[in-house]
């Protein structure tokens, strides 16, 4: 349509290459906390678990944590040698328990150094490692993704390594026009795949966060971990040195785990590669892959825990998903906070209307007020209130009894009805105990009298007669 349309196919690509950008930058903040990119502080690069463990405070807290760990070790060495003296079963003797003390003091002073060398040289093999999964692209995943998706869509010319150019700029919509005809671009898996990495770049970078604190707690403790080696064997020790190992290089796995996914998404979504001959039964394979993907990539850290400890990486994972569950119920709750308040807002200011300010304050606050205690006295007058006897005149409604009186006078059968039903009064009901009580007379309906049936049964066995209780 003569470009007519260019417009259209400028917008979707638009679309793509935010996509790509934020992948880019979520990259980039990951690549930093894990270790792969140093950062600055005070003109000094360095790598931001080193700068944690470098600060001032964290340092200040492992100085105590040794000597506490000093003192632990004292105490632990003279209750070996005590246990080793009194027992028949003698395991070790006593030089070799204060040898066990020493090793485990000259340990104190190297744990600070071994993981310096240890941090140093892990961040220099990933590195390398992350610069081979790029698909050769120098500047992060972005560059790759835009080339990948737009291999159908090629101008003549144009070799399928464009975007290793280093002319080649995909957030210029102009400079990739010069390569690509945009009417032939993968836009639907493009914007798939974008948002399965940034979905995957984004929970990696809670986890790295997650990675960094634990590395410094470990740190910290490590020397009051160490302690107990007198006593176990180091036992308790190799526990501490397989959760620290396994926090150190999960992160590490995770990111190239994404880089790798990222090589794959360009494989599968080439136009080159035909599952079935049903166009759309085709693409519905390929987004069965992509997204399978990137679920898998978060298995990737259960399996390179479990590499180093058995059901290490598996705990791992687990409490990674614990943790992400958590934060995503806390997120939930902060975009809804608005509507929240804004909810309570509305039914406060109902409730100030129809009951007045300090009842609807003290029930905020969980007070009760004077209205509850006004409330409860109305139920419990209401509570008094019984139902006299009904009569019907001229067909009329019978009138509703009128109240009651005290538990007293209604045993003596002392309860008077005063419903008025037409002109007449309703009858009374007789007691349980007392006498008959007053009746009223109406034309259509004379009073009865109540009965008693406690006085006749014992004026019956006064008088030693078995009978009928009317007589």
């Amino acid at each position: 349509m003569f470009g007519l349309f260019d417009w259209i196919w400028e917008m979707f690509y638009a679309v793509s290459k935010s996509i790509y950008s934020i992948i880019d930058n979520l990259l980039a903040c990951a690549n930093m906390l894990c270790g792969i990119e140093p950062i600055r502080y005070g003109g000094n690069e360095m790598d931001f678990v080193s700068f944690l463990l470098r600060n001032q405070a964290i340092t200040y807290a492992f100085v105590g944590a040794v000597l506490i760990g000093v003192v632990l070790v004292g105490i632990f060495g003279v209750f070996a040698i005590l246990r080793t003296i009194s027992s028949e079963k003698v395991d070790k003797t006593p030089a070799q328990v204060l040898v066990s003390v020493g090793k485990t003091m000259l340990i104190f002073l190297f744990i600070p150094a071994a993981m310096t060398i240890l941090i140093f040289f892990t961040n220099q093999i990933m590195r390398v490692l992350y610069q081979a999964t790029l698909g050769g692209s120098p500047d992060g995943l972005g560059r790759f993704l835009a080339g990948a998706f737009g291999q159908g869509a090629l101008k003549s010319g144009v070799k399928p390594d464009f975007y290793l150019d280093a002319h080649f700029d995909y957030t210029s919509t102009s400079n990739v026009k010069s390569y690509l005809d945009l009417s032939d671009y993968d836009f639907f898996f493009s914007w798939i795949s974008g948002i399965v990495l940034i979905l995957a770049v984004g929970q990696a970078l809670l986890m790295f966060v997650d990675r960094a604190i634990s590395i410094v707690i470990l740190f910290v403790i490590s020397p009051i971990s160490l302690s107990t080696s007198v006593l176990d064997d180091g036992a308790r020790f190799k526990l501490w040195r397989d959760q620290f190992i396994v926090k150190f290089l999960t992160g590490y796995g995770c990111i190239i785990a994404i880089n790798i996914y990222a090589l794959i998404i360009g494989a599968i979504t080439n136009d080159a590669l035909v599952f079935f001959d049903n166009k759309i039964l085709n693409n519905f394979m390929k987004i069965v892959i992509i997204v399978g993907g990137g679920v898998s990539m978060n298995r990737m850290m259960a399996l390179v825990g479990n590499l180093i400890s058995a059901g290490a990486g598996s705990n791992e994972l687990r409490d990674n998903a614990i943790a992400s569950s958590q934060m995503g119920r806390m997120m939930k709750a902060t975009a809804f906070a608005p509507f929240s308040a804004t909810r309570s807002a509305i039914n406060f200011a109902r409730d100030a209307r129809n009951q007045g300010l300090g009842t609807a304050v003290g029930r905020r606050l969980g007070l009760r007020t004077s209205r509850d205690y006004q409330l409860e006295e109305a139920r419990l007058n209401a509570g008094g209130k019984g139902r006299g006897g009904s009569g019907a005149a001229n067909n009329k409604p019978a009138g509703e009894g009128g109240k009651g009186e005290s538990v007293k006078k209604i045993l003596e059968g002392a309860g008077k009805g005063s419903g008025e039903a037409g002109k007449g009064i309703g009858q009374g009901n007789g007691g349980v105990i007392g006498g008959p009580a007053a009746g009223g007379s109406n034309v259509n309906n004379n009073a009865q009298p109540g009965g008693n049936m406690v006085n006749n049964a014992v004026n019956n066995a006064l008088e030693g007669k078995k009978g009928d209780d009317k007589k």
